[in-house]
């Protein structure tokens, strides 16, 4: 009798013993996955990754960034739903962008150190070397020159940058498909030439090519260009190099198609003794046949002058709109 006792005893104390050690490993694999989750976690917002940009530079940026300055690009940014923390004054001066730019913090132009330093960012997007100099002291810095490509190839760019590839194109190909049923719509014949002119304070006159302006007007809506700019297009297919000529006013008719739009850049160029007071008060302008016939539109700098995503899209709706039935 007392020896099962004692026996019964024993068995009692083991059970004790393994239901102890249990609950103790069971702590420890419950206190192990919570720090597990945690590096993980940590991981996930510290992952970083090496990207070479255009220029060269090998550059530690984070994967997924979370508090973008940039000095240039903010248009590119908010076309892929990424809101930047700051932006250079030059940039935040429009009023296409409207509430999209609300709460992006103004660092100047050029730029103010202590600003940007305020501003905390993981990673910052320029458009100059001389930028990346200081910049990179603060955060990882990549540099996206202006005239690196078109704006297509800028604003891939940018996406790579971000990790957003897919938006960019997504993007890329609904312009297309707008301006494809724009084009359906508009007044202007095939054979119709269209010269596109800007002008801008009391002694610039320009004629454009494939960029800027010339973007909504030749490549995405297909309008046919004087011969001087076609020309230009052959040499320059992927339309890097040419942006425009500076011409005299003596060259207006040279150029001049059946319909011409006429760009004027600020307040300076419309006022009397203007650029573009000069040319709409000249027999020369007065003689056009575009100016004859009423078909030349006046149009302001912005969106068409700004070489962005947004600011294209912008530009094409207007433009859809003032050259269709």
């Amino acid at each position: 009798m007392k020896k099962t006792l004692i026996l019964t005893s024993l068995m009692l104390l083991l059970a004790i013993f393994i239901v102890a050690c249990g609950n103790e490993n069971g702590n420890n694999q419950s206190n192990n996955s919570t720090s597990n989750n945690t590096l993980d976690n940590k991981a996930s917002t510290d992952d970083t990754r090496i990207y070479t940009d255009v220029a060269g530079n090998e550059v530690e940026i984070p994967v997924h960034p979370e508090r973008v300055i940039t000095t240039q690009y903010l248009d590119a940014l908010l076309a892929l739903d990424i809101k930047p923390v700051g932006a250079s004054s030059h940039v935040l001066d429009n009023h296409y962008l409207g509430d999209l730019q609300e709460g992006v913090e103004d660092i100047g132009h050029p730029f103010d150190i202590e600003k940007v330093l305020s501003l905390e960012p993981d990673l910052i997007i320029v458009s100059t070397e001389e930028e990346v100099e200081e910049l990179s002291k603060i955060a990882p810095t990549i540099v996206v020159p202006w005239m690196y490509g078109d704006v297509y190839d800028q604003f891939r760019e940018i996406a790579q940058i971000v990790g957003k590839e897919q938006k960019a194109e997504d993007w890329i190909v609904a312009l297309e498909e707008k301006a494809a049923e724009g084009r359906a719509h508009l007044t202007i014949a095939e054979e119709d030439i269209v010269t596109i002119y800007m002008t801008h304070d009391k002694d610039v006159l320009r004629i454009y090519g494939g960029r800027n302006i010339g973007h909504i007007i030749y490549r995405l809506l297909e309008l046919t260009p004087p011969d001087f700019i076609q020309a230009k297009f052959d040499e320059d297919p992927e339309f890097n190099d040419f942006v425009y000529d500076d011409i005299s006013m003596e060259m207006l008719p040279e150029y001049a198609g059946d319909h011409i739009i006429m760009l004027t850049y600020d307040n300076e160029t419309i006022a009397e003794g203007g650029m573009f007071y000069q040319v709409e008060q000249s027999a020369l302008w007065q003689g056009l046949d575009a100016v004859q016939n009423d078909q030349f539109y006046v149009i302001d700098a912005e969106p068409w002058f700004s070489y962005s995503p947004l600011a294209i899209e912008a530009a094409l709706d207007e433009a859809i709109e003032l050259l269709s039935e």
